[in-house]
């Protein structure tokens, strides 16, 4: 079924075409107007359009002959448009005489403007939308020679030259319209720099990080190096210099800005060769990173502030706490006196409040130094279930206490692996010491079995377990889930132990079910990487 020539012609994409040309509307031009002369001229013609049909009615933007109203008007509805015709077969349309031709007899052009004779010839763009045609038209039949039809092609084909030049402008300022906006709008630096670094083109966002008007950098040219603290210009001109030259092609580096009112601005640069003009050129962009670098700088002194204060408490508390735990023992051994048991009661709990500080000591000062990348580290070769028996023996009094079971099973010996028996060690004690805390009396099962890449120890207790909204923050520095019972530690243990087995190049993870106990897993690999 033939497609309905309002459908054709009403079609988005074609008036989307249409409309790209700015064409429709506008006042008479020497080029369009020069085509219809032609026209009219060189073949004869009463009558010569350049048409533009869109899905209401014809626009005649150029004319030559036309009567009136059309004249005036400048344009038809599309009932009195043999152009439409034209533009819907796709070819030249070429009447001899309007009466006898069965396309067009009875046509209003025909029946009310007296037009006895047409050509027309399609304007179609590239893309293959039909605007509208070149034409000619007599009140009289003429026959039109193909010679005259192929002058009329000819004309057309100079009229859509004019018009593909007109859509590809109108899409280059709308072009550049968006990267203006985009450029213009950027919070980012965006710049151009030539001529050994002579600023060509800054954006506002640039000129406000340079402390300027953008206009400022637009009056005449610019150095970079001028706004480039004392200190970083020849780092900045070496960069400079080895892009421009092509030694490479891009850099990334952070350097000073000095504002007109003396204040310091960092900023950080992308930027990458090109050619502009003919000469070699530097785009690029920057960013402000003032704010960055002074969080920066105050973290560095916060953190060089509680190294300091770790040291002190290293120095100052721990010795005198030392001194109080050895005062405990000579009391407690009876050296000066026998104690009776209200006194041996009230200097055991002293000691172990003492003891309990002198952990939360260690701790913190073990927190500092992985923190700061400084927790020392030796290789050597480690026989892990050994080393599992040894820990398991030195809490056996621990679990004597807490009336815990311990069930240690080794699934392979010797299980050797490439690490530090110290820093494992301090792991174990205190997945261990946990364990045996919080499982209430019941059982407490370490497993210790190779696996892929390394070895495996999973410690499992039958205690109150772990809210699974709770299991992120038992890694975190002194979090302590059970406020009721502070002294079972220090909260600094189990995110120690996490960064300790990172530290090895193993894992520490955890798994727990409320009400039913928590089981934790250390991997080791074969060797740390």
């Amino acid at each position: 079924m033939a497609a309905d020539p309002a459908d054709i012609l009403g079609a988005p994409d074609r008036l989307a075409a249409l409309a790209a040309t700015g064409l429709p509307d506008s006042p008479p031009e020497e080029a369009f107007d020069r085509v219809t002369r032609l026209a009219s001229r060189m073949l004869g013609a009463s009558i010569s359009t350049v048409t533009l049909v869109d899905g209401e009615r014809q626009f005649f933007k150029s004319q030559v002959g036309l009567p009136e109203p059309a004249a005036t008007a400048r344009e038809t509805p599309l009932s009195h448009s043999l152009c439409a015709k034209a533009m819907l077969s796709g070819e030249p349309l070429v009447v001899h005489d309007a009466r006898l031709d069965p396309r067009v007899r009875g046509h209003p052009a025909v029946a009310e403007l007296g037009v006895l004779a047409y050509a027309g010839v399609p304007l179609v763009t590239r893309d293959g939308h039909a605007l509208g045609t070149v034409c000619v038209a007599e009140y009289a039949p003429r026959t039109w020679t193909d010679e005259e039809v192929e002058v009329l092609r000819d004309l057309a084909a100079v009229a859509m030259a004019e018009i593909e030049w007109r859509r590809a402008e109108a899409a280059l300022r709308s072009t550049a319209a968006r990267f203006r906006a985009l450029v213009e709008q950027a919070i980012a630096s965006i710049y151009v720099l030539q001529d050994g670094g002579i600023i060509r083109y800054v954006n506002p966002r640039g000129a406000d990080i340079l402390g300027y008007p953008p206009e400022y950098f637009e009056e005449q040219p610019r150095h970079v190096l001028d706004h480039v603290h004392p200190d970083d210009r020849a780092m900045v001109a070496e960069n400079l210099r080895r892009r421009i030259s092509g030694e490479v092609g891009e850099a990334h580096y952070t350097f000073r800005m000095v504002r007109p009112d003396g204040t310091l601005r960092y900023v950080e640069v992308h930027g990458r060769r090109t050619e502009l003009e003919g000469k070699p050129a530097i785009v690029g962009v920057g960013v402000d990173v003032t704010g960055r670098v002074r969080a920066e700088a105050e973290r560095e002194a916060a953190l060089a502030a509680r190294d300091r204060f770790y040291a002190m408490v290293s120095h100052e508390l721990r010795t005198p706490i030392s001194s109080i735990m050895l005062y405990n023992d000579l009391l407690l051994s009876g050296v000066y006196a026998p104690l009776d048991p209200e006194q041996r009661e009230a200097v055991e709990r002293s000691q172990r409040s003492a003891r309990h500080l002198l952990e939360l000591i260690n701790d913190l000062l073990d927190l500092s130094k992985l923190e700061a990348g400084k927790m020392e580290s030796r290789l050597e070769e480690v026989e892990l279930a050994e080393l599992v028996d040894g820990v398991a023996a030195s809490v056996a009094p621990m679990a004597l206490e807490h009336g815990c079971v311990l069930d240690v099973r080794v699934a392979w010996r010797p299980l050797v692996i490439t690490g530090d028996a110290r820093r494992t060690r301090q792991i174990l004690l205190n997945l261990l010491s946990n364990a045996l805390k919080f499982g209430r009396g019941r059982p407490v099962e370490v497993r210790c079995a190779p696996a892929a890449g390394g070895v495996e120890v999973t410690v499992t207790d039958h205690g109150p377990g772990i809210d699974p909204d709770d299991v992120p923050r038992i890694f975190e520095e002194f979090v302590q889930l059970r406020d009721d019972e502070p002294a079972l530690g220090t909260g600094l243990g189990l995110p120690i132990a996490r960064r300790l087995a990172r530290l090895l190049g193993g894992a520490l993870e955890v798994a727990s079910q409320p009400g039913r106990g928590s089981t934790f897993r250390l991997f080791l690999p074969l060797a740390p990487p």
